[in-house]
């Protein structure tokens, strides 16, 4: 399977304590400014978005950590590789990123939406022997039948409380959203 979509994926008094902390303004809880979206060198003045880092290089980079246990729990996390709070902002008008990789191997990457609209996450089609080539300043995915890698365009919807499962070493694009303020959601890659 591409990828799995949990409708419904915490208890409601658990994921409503998450987005409070989230979106009621603690003076604790910072944002980012990140001036490229899909990778290092992507020029695309439109590609940008706000982040929350929660963990990464084997530390712990936020309180929101400790906090998230439950959700690693749900997910039957092994190993956490990197975990963060992503905000895309209502740029008035829907915004495709350039495809990205989350890492170079295969690993699991899950996707909290913290509220419902209509930005979505466009995964790589599921039959497609994609041929990545990689490096700091670029991506570019080949496939069997030529660049064009979202043919059947396979998006997972922001919803509230669902959580989307995917490989994060296969290509996939986020997106902006025009009919609420922002798009919030928590991105973690484990093992």
């Amino acid at each position: 399977m591409m990828y799995e979509e949990i409708e419904n994926f915490l208890d409601e008094k658990y994921f409503q304590h998450l987005y409070d902390m989230i979106t009621q303004g603690n003076r604790q809880f910072t944002w980012l400014f990140q001036d490229q979206v899909a990778y290092k060198g992507d020029l695309n003045d439109d590609a940008y978005y706000f982040v929350h880092p929660v963990y990464g290089d084997n530390n712990s980079q936020s309180p929101m950590h400790h906090e998230l246990q439950g959700v690693y729990e749900q997910l039957d996390v092994k190993a956490l590789i990197r975990t963060r709070i992503i905000m895309y902002t209502n740029q008035g008008r829907q915004i495709v990123h350039s495809p990205h990789t989350d890492f170079c191997y295969s690993h699991k990457a899950a996707l909290l939406y913290m509220n419902t609209n209509n930005g979505y996450t466009l995964m790589a089609d599921e039959g497609v022997n994609i041929k990545a080539s990689q490096t700091l300043e670029s991506l570019e995915f080949k496939t069997d039948y030529g660049n064009d890698i979202f043919r059947d365009q396979n998006k997972s919807m922001s919803v509230r409380n669902k959580c989307t499962i995917h490989d994060g070493a296969r290509p996939h694009c986020s997106s902006t959203c025009t009919n609420a303020k922002s798009r919030i959601l928590i991105a973690i890659n484990y093992f």
